[in-house]
């Protein structure tokens, strides 16, 4: 027997469906259009024919999704679309931002080829693409709130969603995401030089990371969704915004002459874009939930341990392996010798912290108090390890210096950490499925106040420098451009804060545990600048101090929030 099914009125879906269908013309054209133009009034090379066709048809498939679905009266099929694709193009965004730093660097065939070496500037095109893909961030975003903002969320009756949905589903998003952290092109052009994704420019690496991370997240979603639309829309929409990256970039390398070759990064994207189109239309036609139909609150206590295994797995992985990288070589020189790296030490350290939390994840007694905090862990390990990241991607700058096999570690540990948190994430919504939270009430005003003067004090001392290197200050917020170090901090500054928020408005276990694992974060970038390093003078500056006043503090209120539940 089915329930009747949930509907999110059509006229709340129609804006977003219309919004995304106008952003696809906009993106579509903007190669026509002109996207860039010399300074010298040169020569610029046009776009790849077939690249620039094969983003309009993408761009126009995903308009015809969206405007079908919501033709046929799937409202929720239509928003969950829009909403997916949506999260893609905030990457795809500050991917663009590059057309107006240096649109040499952009690497986008299917816009314009460069033929010269001279300045370029940005043409009316750049702003088409980048308007676009905005407005379909936008569009998203109303699509989700109007889904928020309908009835209680369908749940299909039936049987659970057949074990290749599910394999398909995991296995495409992790083709995805590495496609946009692995080369995609091989060129041998003295002016195309699509350099490595850790060499390049920085808008392009944290655009293709942002992409990554959506990707991942938006198939934890549609995996653990009750409501076969969703999931299937969510799916659906990852595919096709990976499609406008991934398959443009095949054609584009394929039509590009003998001298720019295709890298394994889009073939593996396009590998993974048939597998999620494959998990959307295996989930749309079966008859069940991606889960069980059952209420959430009659979910099983075994899945929810199965969950925090997973999660104590990816955290000890995490662990072990940015561990791992820190005793490798994480550079290579000419002469045999290992370069020094600044910073390696803390992240060797602080990765026995990180596989002790993962361990203590694989037991059910004591999981659910560590969870909330495990994530915060992990994301401190991560900020380290971005500390050293920085320090690599300058070192490969220099003529004859690689990455060695460390380097590679940290890569890979880097991504495993963005699983774990993910993971911990999916165990933390088990964990509340089966709690009645409708009579919570907030924490006292006072440690409220102590919470936010705490996440205050913990935020101001990640944007300061916190060590000198032989003299000279690290990077900081004040320090443009923003290099891997400081965008690490700043993501741990985001996450203390929303912890800090979140805190004051969960049980007090729970909020006892997010700040614990907020001060534990905060004493491993303090830990950072006192630990030093073997072969560079590291010295702690202001920020290290304010960390650590955040780290006592942030302990100190978790007592309070722990007192309070007592």
């Amino acid at each position: 027997m089915t329930q009747p099914t949930q509907f999110v009125s059509r006229a709340r879906v129609t804006v977003p469906v219309a919004l995304t269908a106008i952003a696809a013309a906009a993106v579509s054209l903007a190669p026509v259009i002109g996207v860039v133009r010399s300074s010298d009034g040169s020569a610029v090379g046009g776009p790849g024919t077939a690249a620039a066709l094969a983003s309009a048809l993408v761009w126009i498939l995903v308009a015809i999704v969206a405007l079908f679905a919501l033709a046929r009266g799937r409202t929720l099929l239509a928003g969950a679309v829009v909403t997916a694709v949506g999260a893609m193009s905030l990457g795809m965004a500050v991917a663009d931002l590059q057309l107006f730093v240096s649109a040499i660097d952009a690497d986008r065939l299917e816009l314009f080829r460069p033929v010269t070496a001279a300045e370029l500037s940005p043409g009316p095109g750049s702003v088409a693409v980048v308007l676009g893909h905005l407005v379909v961030v936008a569009a998203g975003v109303l699509a989700m709130v109007a889904a928020s903002r309908s009835d209680d969320a369908p749940f299909d009756d039936g049987r659970p969603a057949s074990a290749s949905a599910v394999a398909l589903g995991i296995a495409g998003a992790l083709a995805v995401a590495a496609s946009f952290v692995l080369p995609s092109f091989v060129s041998s052009d003295p002016v195309f030089l699509a350099p490595a994704l850790v060499a390049g420019p920085i808008l392009l690496a944290v655009g293709g990371a942002l992409c990554a991370v959506t990707a991942l997240v938006a198939c934890a979603v549609a995996l653990t969704s009750s409501s076969r639309e969703v999931a299937a829309g969510v799916l659906a929409g990852t595919a096709l915004a990976a499609a406008s990256v991934a398959l443009v970039r095949v054609v584009g390398a394929g039509g590009a002459g003998d001298r720019i070759g295709i890298a394994p990064g889009p073939v593996v994207g396009v590998v993974g874009v048939l597998a999620l189109a494959l998990a959307a239309l295996v989930v749309a036609r079966s008859g069940g939930a991606v889960e069980s139909a059952a209420p959430r609150a009659a979910r099983t206590a075994g899945s929810t341990s199965r969950r925090h295994m997973i999660a104590g797995a990816a955290t000890v992985l995490t662990g072990l392996v940015l561990g791992a990288s820190a005793l490798l070589p994480l550079l290579t020189a000419p002469d045999g010798r290992q370069p020094a790296v600044a910073g390696e030490r803390p992240v060797l350290l602080f990765a026995l912290v990180t596989v002790v939390v993962g361990v203590v994840l694989f037991f059910s007694e004591f999981a659910s108090a560590v969870r909330p905090a495990a994530a915060l862990i992990v994301l401190g390990h991560i900020a380290l390890s971005f500390a050293v990241l920085q320090a690599v991607v300058l070192g490969v700058g220099i003529d004859g210096v690689g990455i060695g096999s460390g380097g590679w570690l940290l890569l890979l540990g880097v991504a495993t950490g963005v699983l774990a948190v993910i993971a911990i994430g999916v165990a933390g919504a088990s964990e509340r499925d089966g709690v009645d939270t409708s009579d919570l009430d907030p924490a006292a005003r006072g440690v409220a106040v102590a919470a936010g003067i705490a996440a205050a004090v913990s935020v101001v001392g990640l944007l300061l420098p916190v060590y000198d290197i032989d003299g000279d200050t690290a990077g900081w917020i004040g320090s443009l451009p923003w290099g891997w170090d400081v965008w690490g901090r700043l993501t741990l500054a985001v996450a203390v804060g929303v912890a800090a928020v979140i805190a004051t408005r969960a049980r007090p276990a729970r909020g006892a545990a997010l700040e614990v694992g907020a001060g534990i974060a905060l004493a491993a970038v303090v830990c950072s600048a006192l630990v030093g390093d073997a072969d560079a003078a590291i010295t702690p500056s202001s920020g290290a101090l304010v960390c650590g006043v955040g780290a006592v503090a942030s302990a100190l209120v978790g007592g309070l929030l722990f007192r309070t539940g007592e």
